[in-house]
């Protein structure tokens, strides 16, 4: 897979990208001023977001245009933008993060339809539009929650049940700031309910988890650098940060549990975004075939069904049933009710019952991390 991976990085990313770059006819018009856009987001998108500004300024669309970006942790992200940090394009790690943003007037309520009425991607799969491989609308990119061990794997680390045994020393972000954090915890608990275990038999397993970490950085990629140091013998992270730090030449691996959960990173044009065409125009160009491919390259899983399916065997292939779990597998209404259920910042109990939380599982296991060590 990785000779593979590094085929895509190379002769395909550029060859198929080159060949799809210059189409005018999918990329719109920025302009021949020179044009700023203002780009926000989350940290481990920085590798993915810089490579298509970089291929965008070498099309005529983005012949002029410049880019101030700033990546971080998703949630400490969406504070700073809702609280006027200057945004054209928003690249953030789980869909509520645009939820703030859109109370604070900084994206339009109907932010997630952009994906078709401005990139041209359908995503209910049907019709003449480019397709998506999942129905989620808004979705720039797909991903996974793999764990990252050291080279040779010494703990033999296999599935879940594996990460909650002595001597097991866990890093995965918080999850007051960062997304990749609350992806982790929801595919560690979403696991256990496939596994066929109750709700409550899943919160233990959260809190067996939660007591084996030993460093809850800020982010995923200050996570991925805390492991690359040293720091513990397992990463939860995202499957594309993964891949980025291998290639970078660290001495790690990953595993793809048998249980894991589809990690989708949404994107919007804010409404400063939408009034510049240059930051229009790069987001024709994120959601088209060349850009898809770019990010393919880097380990991004594409949305675009085109992309995914010729990129598909740098991947791991998901067929067992149950095996790439989604949020909605928690909650029929996905991130609207599980960030309430998980991360409320109030923690409040059924009547008569003090261990398992109705609402803010997370916040209220958070207390017993690192009790093992």
């Amino acid at each position: 897979m990785r000779s593979f991976s590094s085929l895509i990085r190379g002769s395909i990313a550029l060859g198929i990208a080159g060949a799809l770059v210059l189409s005018p006819a999918l990329l719109g018009e920025a302009g021949a001023t020179t044009s700023t856009v203002n780009v926000v987001g989350y940290s481990v998108a920085g590798l993915g977001i810089r490579a298509l500004e970089a291929a965008f300024q070498g099309t005529p669309a983005g012949a002029n245009v410049t880019f101030n970006n700033t990546f971080g942790a998703s949630d400490t992200m969406t504070t700073n933008v809702a609280n006027g940090q200057a945004a054209d394009f928003v690249n953030l790690s789980y869909s509520p993060n645009l939820t703030p943003l859109v109370g604070a007037g900084k994206v339009p309520a109907n932010w997630a339809t952009q994906e078709l009425t401005v990139g041209g991607v359908n995503v209910n799969l049907t019709g003449n539009k480019q397709q998506t491989v999942y129905n989620t609308p808004g979705i720039l990119t797909d991903s996974a929650v793999v764990f990252v061990v050291r080279q040779g794997n010494p703990l033999k680390i296999k599935n879940w049940a594996d990460l909650v045994k002595p001597g097991v020393q866990i890093v995965t972000p918080n999850p007051t700031s960062s997304g990749s954090a609350r992806w982790n915890l929801l595919a560690a608990y979403t696991a256990q309910i496939a596994l066929k275990k109750t709700s409550h038999q899943a919160i233990d397993y959260l809190k067996k988890l939660l007591s084996n970490v030993v460093a809850q950085p800020t982010s995923g990629s200050l996570s991925m650098s805390a492991f690359v140091a040293g720091t513990g013998n397992v990463l939860l992270a995202y499957e594309d940060d993964a891949k980025a730090a291998i290639a970078a030449g660290n001495n790690i691996q990953f595993i793809t549990p048998p249980q894991t959960m589809l990690i989708e990173n949404p994107a919007a044009l804010t409404t400063t975004g939408l009034t510049n065409p240059a930051a229009v125009a790069f987001y024709k160009y994120a959601f088209s075939k060349a850009g898809q491919v770019i990010l393919a390259g880097l380990g991004y899983r594409p949305v675009l069904k085109s992309i995914a399916t010729i990129t598909a065997s740098s991947f791991t292939n998901f067929t067992k049933k149950n095996s790439l779990l989604r949020v909605t597998d928690i909650n029929k209404n996905g991130w609207t009710s599980a960030n309430l259920q998980f991360f409320s910042p109030t923690v409040t109990f059924p009547a008569g019952n003090t261990t398992y939380p109705r609402f803010g599982i997370v916040t209220y296991l958070e207390q017993f991390v690192g009790s093992n060590g």
